[in-house]
């Protein structure tokens, strides 16, 4: 009887764990992992890229020695000076229920997968970064914010390319009617899905996803690995 239990006690968890996990889903198009890659080439004239640029950078060292060094550029960084944003969003409950983590799964052609994310975005022209922020937020998920705080300016890759951003903390008041019901307003080439995952056992969480075969954004990646150097040691 009680190995009967256990295996009740295990469908009803996988159960209410798949409705925790699509409880939030956004409304989208198109589940990102139908994706594929169908084509990768070199290409021969940089200036057919919409997005990236390619520049050859001149430098000198602490010694004085001349270099060179390869850089991928944004073209479409605006007089801000800022790329773009990310959002770790927090669904907070009045009911009693634990802390949800806002992600999404979006296929990446570069790394040939479905990537685990923050809502994200790029700025636009005369917009802050706070402004950029919440418009992304509403786009990709539906979801009304508050901003809790933002990080510094940071260089996802310095090695590669000059493409910065900002990383903010959003809280979302999910006994907000404009939060009952949300709805996404897509890009026609965003094939976006949205799910929730509890704050308290995201790193748990990503490391389950990376085992399904997941590509995990490092930014977020990053924060849950934050949090459990601070329960490891203390802070």
């Amino acid at each position: 009887m009680s190995a009967v239990r256990s295996i009740v006690s295990a469908v009803t968890r996988t159960r209410l764990s798949t409705t925790r996990l699509y409880r939030t889903m956004s409304i989208h198009k198109g589940k990102p992992e139908l994706s594929k890659l169908v084509k990768a080439e070199p290409v021969s004239d940089p200036s057919a890229c919409r997005w990236i640029g390619l520049e050859k950078l001149t430098y000198t060292d602490p010694s004085g020695t001349t270099r060179e060094w390869d850089c991928a550029v944004r073209k479409t960084r605006n007089a801000g000076g800022v790329d773009g944003i990310g959002m770790l969003t927090i669904l907070k409950y009045k009911d009693g229920r634990e802390d949800e983590v806002l992600l999404q799964k979006q296929f990446r052609p570069p790394v040939d997968g479905v990537c685990i994310e923050v809502p994200a975005g790029l700025i636009d022209e005369g917009e802050s970064i706070e402004t950029a922020a919440l418009r992304e937020l509403k786009e990709e998920t539906g979801y009304t914010g508050t901003i809790k705080g933002k990080s510094p300016i940071i260089f996802n890759d310095p090695g590669f390319t000059n493409t910065n951003m900002s990383l903010l903390t959003v809280e979302v008041d999910m006994s907000l009617p404009e939060n009952l019901n949300p709805q996404t307003d897509l890009e026609p080439n965003e094939f976006i899905e949205c799910f929730t995952v509890s704050f308290a056992n995201l790193s748990a969480e990503l490391d389950a996803l990376y085992a399904q075969g997941y590509r995990l954004d490092a930014r977020l990646q990053n924060v849950a690995h934050g949090i459990e150097i601070a329960r490891q040691y203390g802070l």
